[in-house]
């Protein structure tokens, strides 16, 4: 921040989010700081003059008392008007707060400020490029601040004091030279935030400061050093594993963690099985859910591993991932006498190419937004060992061509050799291959083991959350054709006349003796064709598609339908064979063009160069799709067909298509049955008692199963209800209807205020039971959250977990992987037994599959995944030795059915099952919680 300068940190709370005419203040807060000390504060109420909904005061705290004796904005319009002159005006999102009050000025006849403005949102996504959030409230938690009142203008005012504090102390920590080039940035900042980095750049050099130690300057940019290794060999030294108990759990305890029993066995079953030389068998490990199994396997691994003899943990999502590393595995080695490098191994695409950021940066307008996200990376460069971009909170930009143009590319050139030794796919390279641990994700491990059948030789593979596998295996074995992609990279294709685009950037290079103005107009016209007919054709499938008759549009979902080629308009099936003819004729002209540059590569400049690199990416990936088309469009077997997907909100930006291909899935079944060594486990391996179900689907031979019990009193810690109210409404197919759902919700939570996740296997289902809740209002002291409706997964998970009385309806992405410890989960309720739908596309195809074999697909298929996906729901309480909870089942056969046991036996032992009237569980649920242990 400038000396001596005055900053004005204003937050501004009001009757609505909006700017216009229909929205009043409500509170004004400033804080008026010099050289980073507060030296005056003012705050008031502001009579709106009207009602103010109950939902901002319950979200401000502020009373309908408050405002009714608070001053009218015109009483104090002079003072505020005066003491902001003269300043620089600061807010977290600063374009909201200075407009509005300039509106409000405006209304009671007072000039508008004119003064400077800076946001402070802004500041920090280009500043703490790693934060997960820039909400106020939880980005200052992240730098250490505790925000007790957040929407309160006055303590919302004084956090951004002191995130602005932490913004000026982070800029003055960067290099000059990283500063220098922010500066030059930053006119693409709103309002007048550029003023922030050209006071301290003016500082900055007035008064110099050597460079950190950690960091090294190239071309310009300043990056952090390549890490260097860290296992200081110390893999020639065996470190003797320790078997006995006592001498595992005093190593345990010096680090902070508890000793379990099942976990000790967990733990020497591993390192036993991988000291086998050549076992004939898989081991499955099932270890109940909040057993501490993530400590039970990477514990021997340690161990285990070595550079030459690797351990490969794989696990479902890339967040999963990156925990694994940077948490789990970071606090052994804490704790260990021995060190042992650890390396992610994900796509290539992920890490960031600084040839390719470097030409970027060259050529970057100022006023772009893709310099915002230059500026972006520039600070990131100075704090990332990896150059994993998914470090980086992208957002709503992640799909921003800039990304794609500034990834690495396996097998690219290096155009610029100053990059050699730091390249961050470089870098990965040799991290994996002096790693003794690789943590990776199934869908990457299984495209790995496609492309590369030799990957995993020599290796231990230990698969957590295994249950996803066999869907993992049909993923890799689906052949795709996303709508989105071919749209954006049409458009990065463009054309000559477009600016910003490669067709543009090949005309401006002309006269040039590489490129030809014939080959540049003909893949003009091509490139042009091409995207008159896709736009056309992509068009055509979504309005037959939301005409069929079958087609439902009050239900916000993803919809799949099975395409029988037969059934298709004759328009569609003439212009799919139309567009893929003409695709293939530009991929034929692109590389006229392309070839040509090929051969003058020596002579090339870096801009030609990069060009080529791009325009070769986009015409491979045309060459593949073209095959794609062939293979989804051209087949009519009914027994495998095509499926098109997409969300009904935005159908034309998510159309896809895709087909299953059994040769694909016998090659991935044929490298995994010939692994070495394979451990899977999750807490949801076994039906019954028995792993027959992955073992089918895995085509295992032989295995050994280890069943771990659990480490917690589920006789006091919980509760399973069963209602025993019976829905009157019905159908014959045993169906629970939605008034029935929606009465049985209110009622049990009558007399609690524990929050509740209401698991659904239809979307259809949580819109109509969520309307219902909210049309009815016996819940209004309740935050209600729907999936599909109150907006992302995780932006729901979030909410949930910041709110207190709250019910979130959701259907597969809450049944499984996501953890609410302790207060923030109480209840659960299973409206119907998670058996997956006949109607779908992938479960038809392989329900046609196993009656050609003669198998049962109900006995062999829907009731073990059925069984499994509750057993991930049940999980989703008691985490810990502390936590209470309670499941209430609305389905009813769940005890009557002939299947019912196959349920019942997947529930601890200890857990009673108490059949009951929703009334009667309404008291005992108020009962149950307060009862102190």
């Amino acid at each position: 921040m400038k000396k001596d300068q005055i900053y004005a940190i204003v937050d501004i709370e009001a009757t609505g989010a909006s700017i216009g005419k229909d929205e009043r203040m409500i509170q004004f807060a400033c804080v008026l700081v010099k050289n980073g000390k507060t030296i005056e504060t003012f705050d008031s109420f502001v009579n709106p003059s009207r009602k103010v909904s109950g939902l901002i005061r319950n979200l401000t705290g502020i009373s309908s008392k408050d405002l009714a004796t608070a001053p009218y904005f015109e009483d104090i319009a002079h003072l505020i008007h005066q003491l902001l002159e003269d300043t620089i005006f600061v807010a977290h999102n600063v374009g909201f707060d200075f407009r509005f009050l300039n509106e409000c000025f405006r209304r009671v006849g007072m000039p508008a400020l004119t003064i400077p403005a800076i946001d402070t949102v802004l500041l920090s996504q280009i500043l703490f490029p790693k934060e997960e959030s820039y909400k106020l409230k939880e980005l200052t938690a992240s730098l250490g601040y505790t925000l007790n009142h957040a929407h309160n203008a006055l303590f919302d005012a004084k956090a951004t004091v002191y995130l602005l504090n932490k913004l000026d102390e982070r800029l003055k920590k960067l290099p000059l030279v990283t500063v220098e080039k922010l500066a030059e940035l930053s006119a693409a900042t709103t309002a007048e935030t550029s003023l922030f980095f050209k006071h301290a750049l003016k500082e900055m050099k007035e008064q110099p400061i050597d460079l950190d130690e950690s960091l090294i300057i190239i071309e310009g940019l300043a990056l952090k050093k390549p890490m260097t290794d860290n296992e200081q060999l110390t893999h020639r030294s065996k470190h003797t594993y320790p078997y006995k108990e006592t001498d595992k759990r005093a190593q345990l305890e010096l680090m902070g963690l508890s000793y379990r029993e099942s976990q000790n066995q967990m733990m020497n079953t591993i390192f036993n099985y991988y000291k086998q030389e050549t076992p004939d068998w898989i081991q499955f490990i099932e270890a109940p859910a909040g057993s501490g199994k993530s400590l039970g396997y990477l514990y021997p691994s340690l161990f285990l591993s070595s550079p030459k003899e690797k351990v490969v943990i794989s696990t479902y999502t890339k967040l999963l991932q990156r925990q694994l590393v940077e948490e789990n595995l970071a606090k052994l080695l804490e704790g260990l006498p021995f060190s042992k490098t650890i390396a992610l191994m994900k796509s290539p695409s992920q890490y960031l190419s600084l040839s390719a950021f470097y030409s970027k940066l060259k050529d970057v307008d100022a006023s772009d937004t893709e310099a915002i996200f230059c500026m972006k990376l520039l600070v990131w460069l100075t704090e990332t060992d990896e150059g994993d971009l998914e470090e980086i909170g992208l957002g709503k930009t992640l799909h921003h061509a800039f990304w794609t143009e500034v990834k690495s590319v396996l097998n690219a050139k290096t155009p610029f050799e100053c990059f050699k030794e730091v390249d961050y796919l470089a870098r990965r390279e040799k991290r994996m291959e002096k790693a003794s641990i690789l943590v990776t994700n199934h869908a990457y491990l299984f495209s790995q083991w496609r492309q590369f059948p030799d990957t995993f030789d020599n290796t231990n593979l230990l698969l957590d959350e295994a249950h996803h596998i066999p869907d993992v295996i049909e993923q890799n074995a689906t052949i795709r054709l996303s709508v989105k992609t071919i749209t954006n990279e049409l458009k990065q294709l463009g054309s000559k006349e477009k600016e910003e685009t490669l067709l543009n950037d090949c005309l401006e290079l002309l006269p040039s003796e590489n490129i030809k103005g014939y080959q540049l107009d003909t893949l003009h016209s091509s490139v042009a064709m091409v995207s008159e007919g896709w736009e056309m054709w992509c068009k055509k499938w979504i309005d037959w598609l939301i005409h069929a008759d079958s087609y439902e549009d009050r239900i916000v979902e993803w919809k799949e339908k099975t395409l029988y080629f037969n059934e298709l308009p004759l328009d569609i099936k003439r212009d799919t064979k139309f567009f893929c003819r003409n695709l293939e004729e530009l991929v034929y002209v692109g590389q006229q063009l392309t070839s040509a540059l090929n051969k003058a590569e020596e002579k090339l400049t870096q801009k030609e160069k990069r060009l080529l690199s791009k325009i070769n990416a986009i015409l491979d990936h045309f060459l593949t799709v073209t095959k794609r088309f062939n293979y989804l469009f051209s087949s009519v077997e009914s027994s495998n067909p095509t499926v098109v997907r997409f969300y009904s909100k935005n159908p034309l930006s998510t159309l896809s298509f895709y087909r299953f291909d059994q040769e694909v899935k016998d090659t991935l079944l044929s490298q995994f049955n010939s692994a070495n060594h394979i451990v899977l486990t999750s807490s949801t391996l076994s039906v019954n008692g028995s792993v027959s179900y992955l073992k089918n689907q895995l085509g295992i031979e032989n295995n050994q199963l280890a069943l771990y019990p659990s480490s917690y009193n589920y006789a006091k810690q919980a509760k399973l209800y069963v209602t025993t109210d019976v829905d009157t409404h019905a159908q014959k197919n045993n169906s629970v209807s939605t008034s029935f759902i929606t009465e049985q919700i209110e009622r049990a939570l009558s007399k609690t205020d524990e929050n509740c996740l209401v698991l659904f296997r239809s979307h259809d289902m949580i819109q109509k039971v969520y309307k219902r809740l909210i049309q009815r209002g016996n819940l209004n002291n309740r935050t209600i959250l729907a999936q599909n409706i109150s907006g992302s997964t995780a932006k729901i998970k979030k909410q949930f977990k910041k709110a207190r009385q709250s019910v979130l309806l959701g259907s597969d992405s809450f049944w499984e992987g996501v953890d609410f410890p302790l207060d923030e989960l109480k209840i659960v309720m299973i409206t119907k037994l998670p058996f997956d739908s006949p109607d779908m596309p992938m479960v038809k195809r392989r329900h046609q599959s196993m009656r050609a074999r003669g198998e049962n697909p109900f006995v062999n298929d829907v009731l073990p995944r059925a069984v499994i996906k509750f057993k991930q729901g049940i999980g989703r309480l008691i985490r810990s030795q502390e936590d209470k909870g309670v499941w209430i089942v609305l389905d009813r056969r769940f005890v009557e059915a002939s299947y019912a046991p196959m349920f019942l036996n997947s529930l601890p032992e200890d857990l009673k099952v108490n059949e009951q009237p929703l009334d009667q569980i309404s008291e005992d649920l108020s009962d149950f919680f307060e009862t102190e242990e």
